[in-house]
């Protein structure tokens, strides 16, 4: 073979490799844009047909999924021998997501008397009312079944408080109160009844405790109740 030729041959295989190289290049650039692309045609497509089915299924805006029960009332055991059972009063909102899901913040207040020891004779009780609230926020779960709903919370926060202090004095006993807070966790499970779209009455029951070992809660046994009450859209 000559020379001329050896180098023609060699001179094709580079120019084709130098071509095939670049196309797998420009391929290789362009492939991924163009998936990218291709991608987004189709998600912008259908996009539109979920939406519309969602509002089809779903009509109601935020402002309709928002609830805020306008009075619950019942009664709480405090699981302590330092509290008796009293009134609870009980107000929240809460947000209501299409997929069943619930935001609820809660602000309760509780009623109670207390029994506590005497500092200088543990035989002597000392007796009182009193009175102290929760701040509570967390998530739940509801479930529909026609005109009846079933929900269940999960829901921490604090208490606050106020605590008697005994001061000893000769010839005397001073009494205050320190204000104070502990941790605590609540656990609700309610039953709702539509009474009309935009009216449910609603029952709860609740148990919940503390997270800490403190003043009225030193054995921090579980306390329990029920509330009834009425729910609306705001």
């Amino acid at each position: 073979m000559k020379e001329k030729d050896v180098n023609t041959g060699i001179s094709r295989l580079e120019e084709y490799s130098v071509r095939n190289s670049c196309s797998m290049m420009i391929k290789s650039f362009i492939s991924q844009p163009v998936r990218r692309a291709f991608l987004g045609v189709i998600v912008a497509l259908i996009l539109p047909f979920f939406v519309d089915g969602q509002s089809e299924i779903e009509t109601e805006d935020d402002d309709e999924r928002t609830f805020m029960p306008a009075l619950q009332l019942g009664f709480v055991a405090h699981g302590t021998d330092e509290l008796s059972g009293g009134l609870m009063t009980q107000t929240s909102i809460e947000y209501r997501d299409i997929s069943n899901f619930i935001f609820r913040i809660n602000y309760d207040v509780f009623n109670s008397n207390m029994n506590l020891e005497y500092p200088i004779d543990s035989t002597v009780s000392f007796t009182g009312k009193t009175s102290f609230s929760e701040v509570i926020i967390g998530v739940g779960y509801r479930r529909q079944l026609k005109k009846h709903h079933v929900t269940a919370y999960v829901q921490p926060g604090i208490r606050f408080y106020g605590y008697p202090i005994f001061n000893v004095e000769p010839g005397r006993i001073n009494l205050d109160y320190d204000g104070r807070n502990v941790g605590m966790i609540r656990y609700s499970i309610g039953y709702e009844y539509e009474i009309t779209p935009k009216l449910f009455f609603v029952i709860e029951g609740l148990l919940s405790h503390s997270l800490a070992r403190k003043d009225f809660w030193l054995n921090n046994r579980w306390s329990y109740g029920a509330t009834i009450g009425i729910s609306a859209p705001l």
